[in-house]
């Protein structure tokens, strides 16, 4: 019978306290602070234990609050730690860890308290806070760098909202690198991006024989984000039998690896995101309320590029300075360039202007030209604040214009807002529209 020896230090560790696994001849291996240390036969584990006895990926080692913590990781012959089987334990010094046949003594060896209580009054300042990713000088994107700063140190869920290419991933890496814990694993998982049949393995795990092709175990998202953050993206393109199962995990906080017979403790932060409608979702069936509200326990809308203009001439120069340091030479943007970019709808938004900059600048060997920046088609570019609607009848025109306005916006509620009519009204006109039919106006 494993047990859980989780609770025999108090809840804030020793942040002095340096520990190593220590072999009979006298090696050691220390134990980072800043990322886990796998263990096991496999080439690619950090403590490679070559025993027969020890499986491929065998046990790991993370640093919480509460000090250096050991997993075992679904084992073939288990992990001990003073003779005891456990699946997890707080380690420490003078206890007797066993992987295999191999054992090992935890020692300590960073200085003793009384050493290092005199040297901290002439230690070095505390480090700068982390700079923010999410660049910007609008007053929108104030707010938002505040709003993450605040959220960053509550053990809250957040939902991200935002059109492709406004920075979700970089506002959820925010989040982590403000928060307490910055120096525990980040883990990205793109939920429209795995196949249907691997959701669950790829979210909770997997044994050895799990299922065809398992050849050895598999940590999931949950676990490999350990006591860090994991950040589900485009999250509602997860299968509705997958959103009960995440739901189950986000209530209980413990969740079952696939093949498994034993729960597993989930201690990571969640972070979703979506440039979909999850509340209309929800209402057409496509979404789980519980789930929604679940994750949305706090939700943040991240602006459209054509909402913060302001900010263009700032990221142009970002941009450029990339470009110059990957190209190893100077990359300059003509003004008229900057006046298209400027004035450009920038549909795929900061990504986009990343993008345009980049391939212009790979591509030109003078100053960027507004050409380059922006090569013309065959259509004219819409300005960001106008809208073409093709020629039609007066039902075919209103009808296109209430579509492309919606797409745009990317939500009934937010097209709403701006067509200055009701929700439910709006609403009613697109599922009109769906069936074939003309909405029907005054």
């Amino acid at each position: 019978m494993k047990h859980c020896l989780t609770d025999r230090l108090p809840r804030e560790s020793d942040p002095h306290l340096r520990l190593a696994f220590e072999y009979d001849d006298g090696r050691q291996h220390s134990l980072p602070h800043c990322k886990p240390l796998l263990i096991g036969s496999a080439e690619d584990c950090e403590l490679r234990v070559g025993d027969r006895f020890t499986s491929c990926r065998h046990a790991r080692v993370i640093y919480t609050p509460r000090g250096y913590c050991i997993e075992d990781l679904g084992s073939t012959n288990g992990t001990l730690v003073d003779g005891v089987p456990v699946d997890s334990a707080i380690l420490e010094p003078g206890m007797k860890v066993e992987i295999g046949r191999v054992r090992m003594s935890v020692t300590r060896i960073d200085k003793s308290v009384d050493e290092v209580r005199p040297q901290r009054a002439r230690s070095k300042p505390e480090a700068d806070p982390p700079k923010h990713r999410l660049l910007g000088r609008s007053q929108v994107m104030k707010t938002l760098r505040r709003q993450l700063e605040k959220l960053a140190l509550l053990p809250l869920p957040v939902l991200l909202h935002g059109e492709t290419g406004t920075g979700k991933e970089l506002a959820a890496r925010t989040l982590h690198e403000f928060g307490t814990l910055p120096e525990t694993p980040f883990v990205a998982l793109n939920c429209g991006a795995i196949p249907a049949g691997l959701f669950e393995s790829e979210l909770f795990g997997h044994r050895r024989g799990a299922f065809t092709g398992a050849h050895r175990d598999h940590a999931g998202a949950f676990v490999r984000a350990g006591f860090g953050t994991l950040f589900l993206d485009e999250v509602a393109e997860l299968p509705i039998d997958a959103q009960a199962k995440l739901l189950r995990v986000l209530e209980t906080r413990r969740l079952t690896p696939v093949g498994g017979d034993a729960e597993v403790d989930m201690n990571c932060r969640i972070v979703a995101a979506t440039h979909r409608d999850l509340r209309a979702m929800v209402e057409s069936g496509d979404f789980r309320e519980d789930l929604y509200h679940r994750l949305g326990v706090v939700a943040l809308e991240l602006p459209p590029l054509r909402r913060r203009r302001t900010d263009i001439p700032l990221l142009l120069a970002h941009f450029v300075d990339r470009a110059s340091a990957e190209l190893g030479r100077e990359v300059v943007l003509s003004q008229a360039a900057a006046a298209e970019a400027l004035a450009h709808a920038w549909p795929g938004n900061v990504r986009a202007l990343r993008n345009a900059v980049l391939r212009a600048a790979a591509l030109c060997e003078g100053p960027i030209t507004a050409m380059e920046l922006l090569p013309s088609t065959d259509e004219p570019r819409p300005r960001g604040d106008l809208i073409s609607v093709p020629r039609g009848t007066y039902a075919s025109m209103h009808a296109a214009l209430l579509q492309q306005v919606v797409a745009e916006e990317g939500s009934v509620r937010r097209a709403a807002r701006i067509l200055d009519v009701p929700r439910s009204t709006l609403g009613a006109w697109m599922r009109r529209l769906q069936s074939g039919t003309a909405p029907a106006t005054t």
